[in-house]
């Protein structure tokens, strides 16, 4: 469980791989609050990175129980040109592209659960509009977001500069 660092082409790799326990969603949560912290996140961005981790883990917990997978799920972030990725790596059955295609085009209606597109995904996504959900190739789902370099609150968007 311990966080680990890679260092690849100047990158910082920061990963941590929790338990597939409902307990071990806050010590994600944590670990992802720290990062943002760490590489200048407002407050207000770390509380979301917060809430889209607790979302993306919670899913890779029941994914993991439904499949009866002991495996890890692995918490990765990674700063990029000033940019702060994160991403949630299951090893569940992973998620039925083409429901969630459907879904997208409001061709069908998702069962519960995140990784069909009901209110886990909608949260992150709207937390974080770029936010990707992917099959991994063996199996597994990804769940990938992007805070942004010197992400600007809407609350201060239009304000006058003090400079």
């Amino acid at each position: 469980m311990a966080p680990q660092s890679d260092q690849q082409a100047g990158v910082d790799q920061l990963r941590l791989a929790i338990p597939p326990e409902a307990g071990y969603i806050a010590m994600a949560r944590m670990f992802a609050g720290s990062v943002a912290r760490h590489y200048g996140c407002d407050e207000d961005v770390v509380e979301d990175v917060k809430v889209a981790v607790s979302e993306a883990c919670t899913n890779s917990v029941k994914a993991h129980h439904d499949s009866g997978t002991i495996e890890p799920i692995e918490l990765r972030a990674r700063a990029l040109n000033g940019d702060l990725s994160f991403e949630v790596v299951d090893s569940g059955r992973g998620i039925d592209t083409e429901l969630q295609a459907a879904v997208q085009q409001g061709a069908a209606t998702p069962p519960a659960g995140l990784y069909e597109g009901s209110l886990g995904l909608t949260l992150i996504r709207a937390l974080f509009p770029g936010a990707e959900i992917l099959r991994n190739d063996d199996r597994g789902t990804t769940v990938r977001f992007v805070v942004p370099a010197n992400p600007v609150p809407e609350r201060l968007e239009g304000l006058p500069s003090l400079d």
